[in-house]
């Protein structure tokens, strides 16, 4: 064969694994040893394990220090500058130095950002998303979707799962699918749902919640605080129950605007429950700026939730009598006499005959009983159950 130059020789565009390479075998002391070949497969599957500074994969414009090198058996890393970035293991992959015990795990010192998901769309759509896609073949009520779980140690040096955020299938069927959302925290060692969300109910200490909002205790004393620190004189830490005909439908006159009840159990064989005491505000009258409003003060009474107290815009009434105005006031009775002293009140009168009373007896009498009417007069009027004036 004739020579000639190696840039006049045909490119191969797709070499075959099979295809030779000349080698210079340095390991060789005899020249006539030192001439070999090595194929093309065999060149690209025996690189050197390489090092974190001198890694077996690097670039020209790095002078080598960043690239790809081997670590370990079945082990490769990633050198920039060289320092170890990350590598794959038959574990999985990891960033930074530590024993991979996931598919993904990574270790850091310092308190910066681990991961951060950027996207840059201007638009209206969700981005960027997280998804937790359980694909399985056969869903059922109570699979568990997946879970973010918050670790730590405690003092003794082990792992503890401190809070955890649990999503699960209630109802898988189609057309009908109910999911659930645990948020979870570990409280005297042991981890447990302490809000779920669960289909449109939210329970805060109830796994079954049945209510919009559903809180269960198992403690005697506070369940609810509502606690304001505005220091000023103001009405602070309220709540209002709000009842609204639709998004804005007027209010009609009688609409009940909310209850508060008071609930417990029977003794009957099997417990029921029962409401033993209610507060309810309702309107009177929707007029606008005439409006009038209506408390009750409900209890059971021989088995039935009934109204012992109705405050209504100008009227009051007691142990389920009509609501009435307040009573006009009474003035006192005012007694003189013209000669002599009129007796003091006594609440011990003597009559010595009840056939034939003395006029100083019967004086005295009526003297006492004015006081005592008058005594009743000033604690209606005091109370509000009558006008002071």
């Amino acid at each position: 064969m004739a020579d000639r130059k190696i840039t006049a020789l045909t490119a191969l565009t797709s070499p075959a694994t099979g295809d030779l390479f000349p080698v210079v075998d340095v390991s060789e002391a005899a020249n006539a040893n030192k001439n070999k070949s090595i194929t093309f497969g065999t060149l690209f599957r025996t690189l050197p394990d390489g090092s974190v500074g001198a890694p077996s994969i690097g670039f020209l414009s790095d002078t080598g220090t960043s690239g790809i090198f081997r670590t370990a058996a079945n082990e490769v890393a990633f050198s920039n500058n060289s320092t170890f970035t990350g590598k794959f293991t038959t574990a999985g992959f990891q960033l930074g130095t530590g024993t991979a015990a996931a598919q993904l795990h990574l270790f850091s010192t310092d308190t910066t950002d681990q991961v951060i998901i950027e996207n840059s769309d201007a638009g209206l759509d969700t981005a960027p998303d997280v998804v937790l896609y359980r694909n399985s073949a056969s869903p059922a009520a109570s699979d568990n979707l997946g879970n973010i779980e918050f670790r730590g140690e405690d003092d003794g040096g082990n792992a503890h799962g401190y809070a955890q955020i649990l999503a699960q299938i209630s109802d898988p069927a189609n057309g009908s699918e109910t999911g659930i959302l645990d948020l979870m925290s570990s409280n005297a060692g042991t981890i447990a749902s302490r809000i779920r969300l669960l289909g449109g109910f939210v329970g805060i200490g109830e796994t079954t919640p049945i209510y919009p909002l559903h809180l269960t205790t198992s403690l005697t004393g506070t369940a609810i605080n509502s606690e304001c620190t505005a220091n000023d004189p103001a009405s602070g830490g309220d709540i209002t129950l709000y009842h609204r005909r639709g998004a804005s439908g007027a209010g009609q006159d009688n609409d009940v605007l909310g209850t508060v009840f008071l609930r417990g159990k029977n003794d009957n064989s099997t417990p029921q429950e029962v409401d033993y005491a209610a507060v309810q505000g309702s309107i009177v009258d929707a007029s606008d700026t005439t409006e009038d409003g209506r408390l009750r003060l409900q209890v059971q009474t021989a088995g039935t939730l009934t109204t012992q107290l109705e405050i209504n815009a100008n009227t009051i009434g007691f142990f389920g009598a009509t609501a009435a105005a307040q009573s006009a006031h009474v003035a006192d009775i005012t007694t003189t006499a013209s000669s002599g002293a009129l007796p003091a009140a006594n609440d011990t009168n003597t009559i010595s005959n009840a056939a034939s009373p003395t006029n100083a007896e019967l004086l005295q009498y009526c003297v006492t009983l004015e006081a005592k009417v008058e005594a009743l007069l000033a604690f209606a009027s005091a109370h509000g159950l009558m006008a002071s004036s």
